[in-house]
């Protein structure tokens, strides 16, 4: 990975309705941006669970951000926030 280390927040999600919290994030994503995310990333790992990966440009961005993006989105979708976990990207080889 060359130039700036980006920072990378990850959120395990639980809904009742797994394509309507799809519909979801395709909504929220403009906000993230507007906030500061260059990139989503969401990965189904159950029926019902949804893993997801939001880069921002550094920590402040995404700690100033990513409580907020969360409860935005719970209040578009049933669900709940199972885990959450963060840091700064490591290796990049997309």
């Amino acid at each position: 990975m060359r130039g700036k280390k980006m920072f990378a927040t990850f959120t395990d999600w639980e809904f009742e309705d797994i394509n309507a919290a799809q519909e979801t994030a395709n909504q929220m994503f403009p906000k993230m941006q507007a906030a500061g995310a260059s990139s989503f990333k969401a990965t189904k790992t159950g029926e019902n669970t949804i893993r997801t990966m939001t880069v921002w440009p550094d920590a402040a961005t995404a700690q100033a951000a990513i409580e907020k993006m969360r409860a935005a989105a719970l209040e578009q979708v049933s669900g709940k926030i199972v885990a959450t976990s963060a840091g700064e990207i490591m290796v990049d080889l997309s």
